[in-house]
């Protein structure tokens, strides 16, 4: 594990670096004129690295134990919609439709930073997969002493073999989890680290007749 993940993280700082360098490179040269387009393609590959790095030591942190979770009670559908709010921008752009359904009050004990953060990421990956003009469905339930909150999509969806796997860190599947598409494979490793310390769930279920979704449980 050691090893895959040094060839990993190797394998993600090295895409950026190298664009970075032949950037500067060619800007140096001559090759390249010093205009404000290539000065923000250069600032982009800087914002990548440096929020892989932040990733990165997220992830570390929380896998050590170092992030102490600061519990209260909350209502889960305000988060919720304060991330679709946040959301709109992304899925205008994409011709994507976003819906919240479910209880209208949901309370659990959690830590409202950290439960932000996994929404977020559901659904800013959830419209990122789905296609122009799609559907992406968010669900919110509390019984049996859980809170649960589903995000389906209409993409291609997670091959059956693949759905835990989606999980760790830097691993993308071939059919959904693409470099090109902007995940950096880190997004799910934070959040099922976030999910568990909660004493919580996440899992991907396929949707017919395609689509993914992302289910997470947490106790109340």
């Amino acid at each position: 594990m050691r090893k895959d993940l040094v060839a990993n993280v190797s394998h993600e700082l090295r895409t950026p670096i190298s664009a970075l360098r032949a950037l500067l490179e060619n800007l140096i040269d001559g090759v390249e004129p010093v205009e404000r387009s290539t000065l923000e393609t250069t600032l982009r590959q800087v914002e990548r690295l440096g929020g892989l790095v932040e990733q990165l030591l997220e992830l570390s942190k929380l896998e050590s134990g170092a992030v102490p979770l600061e519990r209260a009670r909350i209502d889960l559908r305000p988060v919720v919609e304060q991330v679709l709010q946040e959301s709109r921008p992304q899925a205008e752009s994409r011709g994507v439709d976003v819906t919240l359904e479910g209880d209208p009050e949901v309370g659990l004990r959690a830590d409202e930073h950290r439960l932000h953060q996994v929404v977020a990421n559901l659904v800013s990956n959830a419209v990122r997969h789905s296609p122009e003009g799609g559907h992406v469905r968010v669900w919110i339930a509390g019984d049996d002493g859980r809170a649960r909150f589903e995000v389906a999509d209409q993409g291609p969806g997670i091959p059956a073999e693949e759905a835990e796997r989606v999980f760790e860190r830097f691993y993308r599947s071939d059919h959904a989890r693409t470099a090109t598409e902007g995940g950096s494979g880190l997004g799910l490793a934070i959040a099922r680290w976030i999910v568990e310390l909660h004493g919580g769930t996440i899992r991907a279920e396929p949707v017919q007749p395609h689509g993914c979704r992302m289910v997470v449980e947490l106790p109340r």
